[in-house]
């Protein structure tokens, strides 16, 4: 009986629609309170705004981590050294993360809430992104960084903020794709004609890597003693019956990530072309035997080892529950308000106008998290 309703649920659009509608109401909420933050705390102590905001971060991106990890029932397999496993999550990271999926945004949130560091992640996000109600302002207000993607306007801005977020008291993770943009086919063919303008070997599963931001970076890591890079390698089965989309993990499909974190000691790491140019190399190989054998192992003639299943994190239930409980109370209040006075008229009208403007949001969240709803960046060298 549970079994057949929780399906029931999972099925059924009114259940989207709740989700979405929690996370922009929560998400308003949050706002409200990022900028009290920056008024009343951060002036006079940023170690305490740095605390609230991990928090305040944390309860909005966990929403979303809720739809892959609860909702869907999906897993991710960490493959990782067995030594280098109990140091990840608990020091300042950057984080070189590959491009290529629908949800790989949504699975980086995932690995990194199951480390503990959900509340902060910071990352390179597109300018326009800022503009965008509750998501953009989140976002802003969180400190993340916006690109202009002109790199003599956008210098400044990423030394400014990656030196700030050094002095975090949490474990930070800066997470970000040095291919620029998200790898399509069309993109691809364009990577691999600058490849061979510039005389290098082009790469079969990504783009070929921009290091200006990867060569401001490091430097200033190095200056303030970030330990480390994770080179992260996300795959799927490609021949999965479950493509790994928003749409399907909305609906409760499962899938599986599997992911692969080689730590690398920051005085290792050397800000230049050739360095990013050769992490991505590996990068590569990692893929291709993904896609060849089914992982990152084989292809590269070493034994494969069997990934680590990290179950679901119950605060993550919790603060759903939390939020959804939340938003149904206000929605019976409202409801409760219109029947007393009367103004059926009016709740109805509000009903269906909420409604369509729910589902209006949702389908466009969904038809921008396409590959091939991806900006134009990358399209051109």
């Amino acid at each position: 009986m549970a079994s057949h309703l929780l399906k029931f649920l999972k099925q059924n659009i009114a259940s989207y629609l709740l989700i979405t509608a929690t996370l922009l109401t929560s998400g308003l909420i949050i706002n409200i309170v990022q900028v009290l933050l920056h008024v009343f705390v951060k002036p006079f102590n940023k170690r305490l705004f740095h605390h609230c905001m991990y928090y305040a971060s944390w309860t909005w991106l966990s929403q979303a981590v809720f739809i892959i990890d609860i909702w869907s029932g999906s897993e991710i397999k960490i493959y990782c050294k067995k030594e280098d496993f109990k140091y990840i999550g608990k020091e300042h990271n950057f984080t070189l993360i590959n491009h290529s999926y629908e949800i790989d945004w949504l699975v980086g949130w995932l690995m990194i809430e199951k480390f503990g560091g959900l509340g902060c992640t910071r990352g390179f996000i597109k300018n326009a992104i800022k503009y965008i109600p509750i998501c953009g302002w989140f976002f802003g207000l969180a400190e993340h960084v916006f690109l202009l993607r002109s790199f003599d306007k956008d210098e400044k801005v990423i030394e400014k903020n990656i030196s700030e977020y050094m002095t975090y008291p949490n474990s930070t993770w800066i997470v970000v794709t040095a291919e620029g943009t998200r790898f399509t086919k069309e993109k691809h063919e364009t990577s691999i004609k600058f490849a061979k303008e510039k005389k290098i070997e082009p790469f079969k599963h990504h783009l070929i890597p921009r290091p200006k931001g990867f060569n401001t970076c490091i430097p200033i890591l190095k200056k303030h003693n970030c330990p480390v890079v994770y080179n992260v390698q996300l795959a799927f089965d490609k021949d999965s019956d479950v493509k790994p989309t928003l749409g399907n993990l909305l609906m409760g499909k499962k899938v599986t990530a599997h992911i692969y974190i080689e730590r690398i000691p920051m005085n290792d790491v050397e800000p230049t072309f050739e360095y990013l140019y050769d992490v991505y190399k590996s990068k590569d190989a990692l893929q291709d035997s993904f896609h060849k054998y089914g992982n990152f192992y084989e292809g590269r003639g070493l034994k494969p080892e069997e990934g680590i299943t990290m179950s679901p994190r119950i605060p993550v239930l919790i603060n759903q529950i939390f939020w959804t409980i939340f938003e149904l109370s206000f929605m019976a209040y409202c409801t409760i308000e219109l029947i007393l006075a009367g103004r059926f008229i009016l709740l109805i009208t509000i009903t269906v106008s909420v409604t369509a403007l729910l589902y209006v949001m949702l389908q466009n969240i969904l038809r921008h998290s396409k590959v091939n709803k991806g900006s134009q960046y990358g399209k051109s060298r």
